[in-house]
């Protein structure tokens, strides 16, 4: 089966070969000129339907059908196939309407345009725009010369989709867009209902937006649900306040309902702190064991991952060992991770070093250390010699034990040295704080 042959087969079913109504058997003609439901399924590739804003009682072209065509329908083209019909000439009850040869449409993209003529036989889509890689183009109908209507806008059409299937590959990917000659009612009835539940949202305001302005706001209960009463038609969207969090668009007519189940899923989460010596690292972010996303560390050693959702983190330095704690989030908090990499020539960014193994105190030390260790990952161990290859050096015992002229030699070696020492509940202390922060030195 040829392309034109397979998109006729799926234009055919697109064209509304529905169940007649019981009225047809009397030879009643029943396209009528009254807006109908939109079918999009091209929203999961970034195209939307802009409704065009018209008075009442006036007519305009209906964007009625929007297809991402499947692998099988598209045969590895890039096309925006259009057709522009008027339900007041339908060849049969059960079809949108007839073929308005001569209308037009309008193409554009950044820098251009393209006017299109609706001039393909019956066999074929009524017409075809091919579009160039990294092209993302716009559609609304014209009409035939002279008798420019308003047109609903169809935005975000473009072949940059990955692979599905032979078919449908990098920068082969094809559009079809159904206009309809449609008039909107004399009289605007208010009285569609929109309604449904929000999970995860109990105590949170949920907003209903028209465009870019907030119709109306209702705080969700303990079960979840909302209800927006007595909304004109147009198309909606449901948000959550102080959130990013919103609902596919719903049209209603202004005569009908529409039931809506979401589920707030937060990504507002933030990782942030600094990188000791990070300048010209790359970090690493992790959530569940697989990688997000890679980030430079910023000229002050700092970085920030923002727009987590809630899950474990960890943070890796890519090219050395250094990786971070668990760091767990709940998608709307944040946290603070300070981690030290080693300076370029140097093994070892932070090393721990402990009193001699075979003493009391040392295994004291080492019990207190014991969460400090795990959240921090440093190196550690008992000799002033191997510390002496760090950057930074943390001495968990006191001066019997690790004494002032071993910390002397550290620091004179341009080292960084900090000493925890005292009693049990000092050195917890110290410790719990510098957890508590985030920061290990």
């Amino acid at each position: 089966m040829g392309v034109f042959q397979r998109i006729r087969s799926w234009f055919d079913k697109l064209r509304g070969r529905r169940a007649e109504p019981a009225s047809a058997a009397l030879g009643t003609a029943l396209a009528l000129p009254a807006p109908r439901d939109v079918s999009n399924d091209a929203q999961g590739y970034g195209v939307a339907i802009v409704p065009a804003t018209v008075a009442p009682g006036a007519w305009y072209w209906q964007a009625v059908r929007v297809h991402h065509l499947t692998p099988e329908e598209n045969g590895g083209n890039h096309h925006i196939y259009l057709d522009i019909l008027d339900p007041a000439t339908a060849p049969d009850p059960g079809s949108l309407g007839a073929r308005i040869y001569g209308a037009r449409a309008r193409i554009a993209w950044e820098g251009g345009e393209q006017i299109v003529t609706i001039d393909k036989p019956l066999n074929e889509p009524g017409t075809n725009f091919p579009m160039w890689k990294h092209q993302v183009c716009d559609a609304i109908a014209l009409g035939l010369p002279g008798e420019e209507l308003f047109s609903d806008r169809v935005t975000g059409m473009h072949t940059g989709h990955p692979d599905e299937a032979v078919g449908n590959t990098l920068f082969h990917h094809s559009f079809s867009v159904t206009f309809l000659k449609v008039r909107n009612p004399d009289v605007i009835s208010a009285n569609s209902v929109i309604f449904g539940v929000v999970h995860h949202a109990a105590g949170r305001t949920a907003q209903l937006l028209r465009g870019d302005t907030v119709v109306t706001t209702q705080v969700l209960a303990a079960d979840e649900t909302f209800r927006f009463a007595n909304l004109g038609a147009g198309e909606y969207v449901v948000a959550v306040a102080d959130t990013q969090f919103r609902s596919t668009p719903v049209r209603v007519t202004g005569q009908d309902q529409a039931q809506l189940e979401l589920t707030l899923v937060l990504a507002e989460s933030v990782i942030s702190g600094r990188i000791h010596n990070g300048i010209g690292r790359t970090l690493s972010l992790t959530r569940d064991g697989a990688q997000i996303a890679t980030l430079p560390v910023a000229a002050d050693e700092t970085y920030r991952f923002a727009g987590l959702l809630a899950g474990t983190y960890r943070i890796t330095v890519v090219g050395t060992q250094i990786i971070s704690a668990p760091i767990t989030l709940t998608g709307i908090d944040t946290a603070t991770v300070d981690l030290i990499a080693p300076v370029v020539g140097q093994a070892l960014a932070h090393y721990v070093l402990f009193g001699p193994a075979d003493q009391p105190a040392t295994r004291a030390y080492l019990l207190l250390a014991q969460e400090y260790l795990l959240a921090f990952a440093p190196s550690f161990g008992f000799r002033a010699e191997e510390a002496a290859g760090a950057d930074k050096v943390t001495i968990l015992a006191g001066f019997d034990a690790v004494d002032a002229a071993a910390e002397g030699r550290l620091t004179a070696a341009g080292i960084a040295v900090q000493r925890i020492a005292g009693s049990v509940a000092e050195v917890a202390a110290a410790l719990a704080a510098r957890m508590a922060a985030g920061k290990p030195f």
